[in-house]
Parts: structure tokens; sequence; C-alpha cells
């Protein structure tokens, strides 16, 4: 079944988008083409014998010489301004604003998947696997491990060992398994803000301590670490756990090298453990590279738990796969132990299927999207210069802007607690707001830029329209006042 594909600005912008519910087998793809010498499958009990196949999903492309995850078709870049209609698919960022507070005719740009169809590899090694029909218990077994070893090589020039990986239904639970791993009720665990609002939640709901650091803004704008405050609170605090978020969300930093060798003088020395959430890892824009923090060395290796996924980078979130890298074999042992206590064990079969896909046939659609969402980056900064009090911060990563509302909240005379119902409710548009993402949030708010152009264009309508119409009642506000007290 196909999405029907519905302009921004029809029927869906001011209600809810139509939709094909015509089932269409001709246009899904086809099974993997078989040699003429396919064997036909053994009839259980007699009767006629089936069509021709295969024993196994593997054995279709084994006997083609091909393999299903392999496969890349060329990149059609257009295909990121295709606008899908994701209503009724139960979709978060689409179905729920009415259960989660929001207007119905809300135009979702908050949480971060995107409205991007998955790379054509995936999709294709999907489809391969379903057909199989069968989707029984299941683990990374060689090709898998082959695939994430190999991206990390190709990538990053990182030699991981798929001894060091734990799979995990994503990054967030892991997060939460290594605080309750490696720390005990009450101890404090570090986190720079304004950072991913579940970096605290997975602290205080394990009965665990913040201990937060302010992230600093330069002259010109940018993020930056302040190494002082950082240790001033180790030393304050014991901490022996930090939370770095690497690519940064939602201010869109992406480490240098030398900035993270910095942190990790630091931690050294303190023996602070890091948990690396490098989920946006592969989304650094163009000119830019994330990281790896293990990477720096073996005894930083030693010293770090990686959380890595696939999924905002080929918009996977719904698979629930994550790849946990640890070196150490203590650290793994303890966050193995942790996550065996959650009952958890076998992965999702079609988040490993999709994972491996993506990670070997992904690579050239992933650079497209990476080009995409710079393009829309700087869309977003060219509409802004007519949006008077709005600046996007700078942003070397992800699909996520960090948008300065201050200038704009003192011309409407506003406070930072009011902007997102200003959103909302004047703009018509669900964005996160900052105060979400702990101090230094205020004022600010976060917008998801990875969607067609048409979805961006009819967002940054809305919010021009917003701003200079509560700008403007502001102004005759403040006139009206002038002219009484004259009067």
């Amino acid at each position: 079944m196909h999405a029907h594909l519905t302009p921004v600005g029809s029927a869906g912008t001011s209600g809810t988008p139509s939709r094909s519910t015509d089932l269409d087998d001709d246009a899904c793809p086809a099974r993997p083409t078989l040699t003429p010498a396919s064997p036909r499958t053994t009839v259980v009990g007699g009767g006629s014998p089936a069509a021709p196949a295969v024993s196994s999903p593997a054995a279709a492309f084994a006997s083609a010489g091909r393999s299903a995850f392999s496969t890349a078709p060329a990149v059609d870049a257009s295909a990121f301004d295709t606008v899908p209609d994701r209503r009724g698919t139960a979709s978060l960022k689409w179905d729920f604003a009415a259960e989660r507070g929001r207007p119905e005719d809300v135009l979702p740009l908050w949480v971060a998947d995107m409205d991007h169809a998955t790379a054509p590899a995936v999709t294709s090694a999907l489809l391969w696997r379903t057909r199989h029909g069968i989707f029984g218990y299941s683990e990374p077994d060689d090709a898998y491990n082959a695939a994430l070893t190999g991206w990390f090589s190709r990538r990053y020039g990182w030699r991981v060992e798929a001894a060091w990986n734990t799979v995990t239904p994503g990054v967030v639970p892991a997060l939460a398994l290594a605080v309750r791993a490696l720390t005990a009720p009450g101890e404090a665990v570090l986190i720079e803000e304004p950072v991913y609002y579940p970096f605290r939640e997975v602290v205080e709901d394990n009965g665990r301590t913040v201990a937060a650091v302010p992230l600093v803004r330069d002259a010109d704008g940018v993020y930056r670490r302040d190494l002082a405050a950082l240790e001033a609170t180790i030393e304050a605090t014991g901490s022996r756990l930090l939370l770095l978020c690497n690519p940064h969300n939602p201010v869109g930093r992406v480490w240098s090298r030398d900035e993270l060798a910095a942190l990790d003088e630091v931690a050294a020395r303190h023996g602070v453990v890091v948990v690396a959430d490098e989920i946006h890892a592969d989304l650094a824009l163009p000119g830019f590279a994330t990281t790896p923090f293990a990477s720096l060395s073996e005894q930083t290796a030693a010293r770090t738990i990686t959380c890595t996924s696939p999924s905002k980078s080929f918009n996977l979130a719904g698979l629930q796969v994550a790849n946990i890298l640890i070196a150490d074999e203590r650290l793994r042992g303890a966050f193995r132990r942790e996550l065996a206590a959650t009952g958890y064990s076998q992965p999702n079969v079609l988040g490993l299927t999709a994972c491996r896909a993506a990670y070997e046939g992904g690579e050239a659609w992933l650079d497209a999207l990476r080009e995409h969402i710079a393009a829309a980056r700087a869309h977003v900064e060219a509409r802004l210069e007519r949006i008077e009090g709005i600046e996007a911060t700078p942003c070397e990563g992800t699909y996520l802007l960090w948008l300065d509302c201050s200038g704009f909240l003192e011309a409407a005379g506003l406070e930072p607690a009011e902007l997102d119902d200003v959103m909302l409710h004047e703009a018509g548009l669900w964005l996160d707001d900052g105060r979400i993402f702990g101090a230094g949030g205020e004022g600010f708010t976060r917008i998801n830029v990875a969607c067609p152009r048409a979805t961006l264009d009819a967002a940054l309508d809305r919010l021009e329209a917003a701003v200079t119409a509560v700008t403007a009642r502001a102004a005759e506000a403040a006139r009206r006042g002038r002219v009484a007290l004259s009067a």
C-alpha cells in the first residue's frame, strides 16, 4: 500500500488530507529475481507442488549472486521534496495532536523523525525479509556485525569490534541502563544544558541527582563547553558519570576533536565515565565530521559507553534498534547485567534487517540527505531575515534547528513561558519549546527541518504571519498607552 501524496496547502493544510485506500500490489517492488533453476518447495502432507520458490530469503539472493542488503539504487534527490501523507499511520508526529493537548490542525515539526521515506536499500531489504513471512527470535549474525563494523571504519576511521556491541531497543533506554548500571540511587550524574530532555529524565526517574553544567554562547552565538564549570561541578558533587550529546541536540554543535580531547582530559583526571549519545553522528552537515568520543584513544574507549543507532539518519525509530558499543569488559558486563534484569533479550528482527541494509547500501542516500538538510537549513536562515526577532543559532549537524526567539519576545512584550502558546495558537506550529531542554533554553524553540520544502515553507509562512501579527498588536497597544498617558 502506498501513501497518497498531498501537497501542503491543499486539503491537508486546513484539515485532514485525503488518502488513497487502494491496495496496489503491482506497485510494490518485485520479489528478487531467481535463477532459471530455482528449486521447488516440497508440499508437506502431499497435494499439488507449490509454485517455484526457494527455501529461504538468503537463498533467493545467493542463487543470483547478490545480496538484498547491498542493493543501492541511484539516489533521486527530488524524492526528499515529495510530500507524504502520514496521517492515519499511527504516527506520533502527525496523528496524536489532540491526545497531547495540541490543536488538530497544527503543523507538526517537533519530534525528531523525518518526513522522508527511508533509503531504498532499506525498503528493499525489509520487503525481502517480510516476504519470508517468519518472524521468530533473531540475533545479530556475522553479516550484521560486518555491516556494523564496516560502517564505523568507513565513515569514521574507527575500528570497533563486534564483541563490544549490545543491541537495545533505542538510545534513550540505553542511557537509562547506563545510569542504573554505573551509579547508585542519590548519586549525581553530569549533563550539559540545554540538552535533549530525556537526559534529565533518565537521571531523575531512576532516583539519581542531576548535576547540570551550562553550555555558554560566544559573541557569534556558537555554544561552547565551560570546562572550568564542569570541573568545579565534578569536584562539588563527586559525580563519576557524564552524559555527553555528540553531536549536540538541540544546539547543533558537532564537537571538534580538540574540544572532545579537552573534555576527555578532565574526565580522565577525575575518573569520570562518559556515556556518549551519538545517535546524530551520521548527520553532521557537509563540511563537518563527527568524531566518536571513544575513538580518541584506547584509554578513552575504556571509559566510554557509545550509544549509536541508524534511527535518526535513516528514519527507523519505529523499528527500535540501537547498537551500544562498549570496549571495556567490566563496563560492558555491568551494562549487560542491567539489560538482562529488564527481561529483554532478542532484538526486533526487522530492526536488525533495516540496520544492516542501511549500513551496507544506504551510504549514497545518506550523503544526499545531508545535502538536503543543509539546503533546508540555509533556506530557513534566508527566510528568517524577513521575520523580526527570530534567528537560527549556528548549526553544524542534525536536522534540528535551535531558534533564538528572544528578540521577538522582547518586541512583543512576552515572557519566555508564553512562547510555546504563540507557536501553537498564533502560528499553528507544533515545535519543541526551549524550556524543556533545561537551563538556557528559555526563549528558544526547536524546529525539525527534515521535511519537504513545501512543508517547510508552509511552516515559515505561518511563523512569519504570526510574528508580524503579534508584534503589531503589541506596538498598537503600546501606542494607545502612550496616547492615553499624554491625554
